[in-house]
């Protein structure tokens, strides 16, 4: 799919005399991310903890919770930690349930009144229901619960627990509700009149506040508890915050570096054995390694099985019971693989000629509510036009939506509220449930007549915002060393783009199974030659010749081969010069 290049305004000779020490593609770099101050860019590229992170203490709410937490504690209370189903969620309530395990021990607490639960994605729900309450109450005995990533929008049962002799305490960063849950302690970055700073935590950045106050409470009442312990918890945090798309900005990149470095040497046996089935290696793990070979895994067992699974390998403490809990993991990520690409083919098969749509709907009976998401994120990849996909069981529907740029979709959703049973989102990723074929059909309607109504042609063209255009010239080792500081990469902080024209093609293959990866020798004007590498683009082959000459956007990247470090370029996008 053609897609348009914008490629940054080069920064003026003004710009770079006011810092005139600094290389200026790096200073380009800096600037098209927002940091114009030499403190903002030592905060960037020098990221301090204590500087940089803000205290559990600022979060107006946060002293009641910790003393409420403690209460239960010291009367002997059933605390039960109550998550979502999803990476943030699992992961979140590990973070909580590892704190409050190592509190117990330290303090003498009884450690068997800590409990946990996580509904089931499709039989129960997103969020805590009037009936978990009732179970928690009149089962587990529960007399306060922590949720965690949900809980914002759960009043009713918030109410419920409140009259059935619980409290709550909320941890959470979903969107505000009309009715807040007043009668929990709320911890919540985005309540009206909360003035804790980050307001783009995950669900796992509460609880990790949270947990930090816990131990901070604990170390006062003379718990022998290392000062910074907590930070233990940030490999939990790096996971999270990857998985949940927040952005990488702030003091979110800063959780997230020092989450990686934890990461990297975890003391978590589940984690440790999830990476040995992953083919992952310690010490090189990345927001890629997190968003592709570990995230994956723990999200699969919600969409497949039960999260519960994901949860009991986090928090286990038995080297062989961690062993056989991961490999259960990678067993289910198989089969999730193998489900979502079967699905992907029959939606795919629905969607014969997508030529001036605006909106792409796709149903069918018996597809799992816990694949929807992935399938409609793999359909906007490939067509980039807003699409739902739908499962169905009887006259039920439920369904996915995955955006573009500009199109908020859950606004869409709002549009046909009054025929829709549930729904939420974000912009660019929303969900709803409908029963009756009569009232999925007529919110579909208005869903697409807003779509079209919104939508413009020009917005349905993908783009690549591109940092700067280098030649080859200027690419070498001490670039590679000063682009490692602008990690970790994700959402908020891309991996820098550089785009280098009229270089010429010395050599070309597929490679990989079927040929689909492209491999190309280029060469620039001045005769340096720069070894590329570009994934799902081997249909290139038919196209190219020896010697055209083509227009490139690419990464920098290092491949290491046999003991030997070479500088290559990860192909993005790719034009014959003739044709730009």
């Amino acid at each position: 799919m053609s897609k348009r290049w914008l490629i940054a305004d080069s920064i003026t000779e003004e710009i770079q005399k006011m810092f005139p020490d600094m290389d200026r593609v790096i200073l380009q770099l800096l600037w098209n991310r927002g940091h114009k101050t030499q403190e903002a860019i030592d905060i960037y590229l020098n990221p301090d903890w204590d500087r940089d992170t803000y205290s559990p203490s600022l979060f107006t709410q946060m002293p009641q919770a910790v003393a409420r937490l403690f209460e239960a504690f010291e009367q002997g209370q059933v605390i039960t930690v109550h998550g979502d189903y999803d990476a943030d969620g699992v992961c979140g309530s590990a973070v909580l349930l590892t704190t409050l395990r190592e509190i117990a021990r330290a303090c003498g607490f009884d450690e068997t009144k800590i409990t946990s639960y996580i509904p089931h994605r499709e039989k129960e729900g997103y969020g805590l229901s009037l009936s978990t309450v009732e179970h928690l109450s009149f089962e587990f005995h529960t007399k306060l619960i922590i949720t965690v990533d949900c809980g914002i929008s759960n009043k009713l049962a918030i109410d419920r627990a409140k009259e059935l002799g619980i409290d709550t305490i909320v941890c959470d960063h979903h969107a505000i509700p009309q009715d807040l849950p007043e009668s929990a302690f709320l911890i919540h970055p985005l309540v009206p009149g909360e003035v804790f700073p980050n307001k783009q935590l995950c669900g796992t950045g509460v609880a990790f506040k949270f947990a930090s106050a816990l131990f901070e409470e604990a170390r006062k009442r003379g718990a022998s508890l290392a000062i910074g312990q907590e930070k233990w918890l940030l490999d939990l945090v790096a996971i999270a915050t990857v998985t949940d798309v927040m952005p990488l900005t702030a003091e979110n990149r800063v959780l997230e570096k020092f989450g990686l470095v934890v990461l990297n040497k975890t003391r978590r046996i589940g984690i440790q054995k999830l990476l040995e089935v992953a083919g992952a290696t310690m010490g090189e793990l990345d927001t890629v390694s997190v968003g592709f070979q570990i995230g994956p895994r723990i999200n699969a067992a919600g969409r497949m099985t039960h999260a519960k699974q994901a949860l009991e390998l986090l928090i286990e403490e038995d080297e062989t019971h961690a062993t056989q809990l991961a490999l259960k993991l990678h067993e289910i990520n198989v089969e999730r693989q193998k489900a979502s690409q079967a699905m992907y083919v029959e939606a795919k098969a629905q969607l014969n000629d997508v030529q001036g749509q605006s909106l792409l709907v796709v149903v069918q009976e018996g597809w799992g509510a816990g694949l929807l998401g992935l399938v409609a994120g793999k359909l906007l990849n490939e067509h980039y036009i807003p699409v739902f996909v739908v499962g169905k069981e009887g006259d039920h529907y439920v369904g996915s939506g995955r955006s573009i740029e500009g199109f908020d979709i859950t606004q869409a959703l709002h549009q046909a509220s009054a025929f829709l049973d549930k729904f939420g989102g974000h912009p660019q990723a929303c969900g709803f449930s409908v029963t009756s074929e009569e009232r999925f059909i007529k919110a579909i309607e208005i869903i697409k007549a807003f779509a079209a109504q919104q939508i413009q042609p020009e917005m349905l063209e993908p783009s690549l915002l591109v940092d700067r255009e280098i030649l080859f010239e200027d690419i070498g080792w001490d670039l590679i060393n000063n682009l490692e500081r602008f990690a970790p990469y994700g959402t908020g902080n891309p991996i820098p783009l550089f785009v280098s024209r009229n270089v010429k093609v010395v050599s070309f293959s597929g490679v990989g199974k079927e040929g689909t990866h492209l491999k190309l020798r280029l060469q620039s004007n001045f005769g340096k030659i720069m070894e590329a590498i570009g994934f799902h683009l081997g249909d290139w082959t038919q196209r190219l010749s020896f010697g055209c000459l083509l227009d490139v956007v690419y990464e920098l990247q290092i491949n290491e081969w046999n003991g030997r470090r070479e500088i290559q370029l990860r192909l993005i996008d790719l034009k014959k010069t003739e044709e730009t």
